[in-house]
Parts: C-alpha cells; structure tokens; sequence
C-alpha cells in the first residue's frame, strides 16, 4: 500500500475527536492536530524561492460534462504542470495557528516519490524531530536526545504508530490533488455544479476501497481553472461529522503551486479549529536528507 494513501488515518490529526494518543509531552498540543510540525532540509541545489503563482497559464475550463477523473487530472496540471510530486522533494515551512495558543513554525520536507517525510517542530515546551523512509523510521529525537526508550517516545507523540500516520497525514494532504491518483480511489462518474464559499465551483465525491480508507470525501475545484479550492471529509455522512477545509492563495516554487493557507472547521456548528499557512517552499532534487 502506497504511503499517504490511507484517509481514514487521518482521524486523529485532524481533530481529537477520534481519540489521539493521551500524552501531550513536547511535541503534542492539546485540541487539534492537523497541522503538527515539520522539517525544511536543503538537499543539493534547491530551486528559487516561493513566489506567488502566476494566474495566466492556466488549463482549459472545466464543466460538469468532463468525467470527475478528467477534471482532477485538469487540477494537477494547474498545481503540478510538470510532474514535481513524485520526482523531486518538496520542503515546507508553516506557520500553524490554533484558537487561544501562540502560532507556531513547522518545517516539513515530503519526498512522496521516494517515501521520505521528516519534520521538526519547535515550540516553548519542547522541541521533536522524526524522519521516515517507507516503513522504516530513520531517526527520532525530543530535545536533542535520540536514543530514549519506546515509551518515551510514544509519551511525547513519537510513537512508531504515531510516527507512520504523520507521514501519511502530511502526504495525503500537502499532495492534493495529486494524491487523487492513488490507488483506491473511487470517483463518482461526473462533477457536480456546486458553490464554495459563495463561489461557483464543481464539486466530486471520493470514497475509498475498504482496504484504504472508509470516509467519504468532497473536493471542490474553480471551474475554470480546475484549481482545488476546499475539500471536506465525513466518517459517517448521515451524522454531519467530519472536516471542511477552506483553502486560501497560492505558494509556488520549482514548477510547483500549492494552496498556501488550510483552514479548519467542524462540519457541524462551523466551529474554528485552526488555520496552516505555508510562508516558504523549495522544490529540491531527490537524494538523502542533509
């Protein structure tokens, strides 16, 4: 099974609702955990500095007579026009905004090609680090020290387990919309017209082969860019649980553009659960972290 793939694992990172581990140590905050923290490593000659994306090379128009596969692989030619994902790395630094806490940085670098996510995060209680390669996690660290027992690890939110569904939480959603062509991805047929916040969009239904995932997932695209501008996610549609997920302007770099700003809410009520803004972003040629 292809890392990043797994929706259902992201339960309990993007809220606490579903149960994330008990210990709130160094590397974990109390509330939300969608956007925990991350690394910016420099491997070799990196590209130039993130910029804001240029509006004028944009592909064709979409509408709903377009199947819902030709209108995501419309999506990535808009953010990935030249296959970035998968080929290269891509280094992230957010700053991550939670309701009644100080904002924090967080620096990631996802190499999905390759199956390498590190990430540091360092905040006044504390400072982690974990890198993993496939299933194989490389190094972990909490305040420097590297070689503390299991037990440790796990009280301060670097479990093995809680290590590989980082990994799959940040590669699942900073890869949007190319994570779409995993497999087990199913789409329903055709677009549907819609609105997202107040605009006009074109909305397609994702759900997920049992083995992958068991939530249903909405994405929501510009209809003449086929730019994806929200998404939202139920564990059990007929409840209104679950996510929706605003996205806001654009961060590009090295032929990459991604949407900068993920917004989080509570389907139900509406209620604000934090904000990650990417400020920075490199695409690096593969090789091993520095």
């Amino acid at each position: 099974m292809t890392a990043g793939t797994i929706p259902h694992r992201l339960r309990a990172f993007v809220s606490d609702r579903s149960g994330p581990p008990a210990a709130r140590g160094p590397v974990f905050a109390a509330g939300c955990l969608f956007g925990f923290f991350g690394t910016l490593l420099a491997a070799g000659c990196a590209a130039p500095p993130a910029e804001r994306a240029p509006e004028e090379s944009s592909p064709p128009a979409s509408s709903p007579s377009s199947s819902s596969r030709e209108l995501v692989e419309r999506s990535i030619a808009y953010h990935d026009p030249e296959g970035v994902w998968e080929t290269a790395a891509v280094a992230l630094r957010l700053v991550e905004s939670r309701p009644e806490r100080p904002s924090r940085t967080t620096e990631i670098r996802l190499d999905a090609g390759a199956g390498r996510v590190s990430v540091t995060r360092d905040s006044g209680d504390g400072a982690a680090r974990f890198e993993i390669h496939g299933e194989e996690i490389v190094s972990r660290s909490v305040d420097g020290e590297t070689t503390l027992p299991e037990e440790a690890f796990a009280e301060a939110g670097l479990g093995a387990e809680t290590v590989r569904r980082l990994r799959d939480y940040y590669l699942y959603l900073w890869g949007l919309p190319m994570k779409l062509r995993d497999p087990g991805a199913i789409f329903d047929p055709e677009p549907a017209r819609d609105t997202w916040e107040g605009q006009e969009a074109l909305r397609i239904r994702v759900t997920y082969d049992p083995e992958v995932g068991g939530d249903t997932w909405y994405f929501f695209f510009d209809p003449e860019t086929a730019r994806l501008v929200g998404y939202r996610f139920h564990h059990d549609e007929t409840k209104n649980d679950g996510e929706y997920i605003r996205l806001g302007g654009e961060i590009s770099g090295g032929g990459l553009r991604l949407p900068a700003k993920r917004s989080w809410y509570w389907n139900e009520g509406g209620g604000f659960l934090g904000e990650d803004e990417a400020v920075a972003l490199e695409v690096e040629p593969r090789g091993e972290p520095g």
